[in-house]
């Protein structure tokens, strides 16, 4: 069984180049998983915005 799915970690992923980041792999057909320190609300933000563009997201607190 073969996998070939693309998965991309964003440490800082929920705002500011992170999140850019994060979008920018997502547009290109990545998977991404993303950090963040405190702001969990901006991470799951984040996170649906990746899901609108059909791409699955998951994020971490570190």
């Amino acid at each position: 069984m073969s996998n070939s799915s693309k998965i991309a970690l964003v440490t800082g992923g929920s705002r500011g180049l992170g999140k850019d980041m994060a979008h920018a792999l997502a547009k290109k057909g990545f998977d991404v998983i993303i950090t963040y320190q405190s702001r969990s609300a901006d991470a799951e933000n984040t996170i649906r915005e990746i899901a609108s563009l059909g791409k699955k997201g998951y994020a971490l607190q570190l």
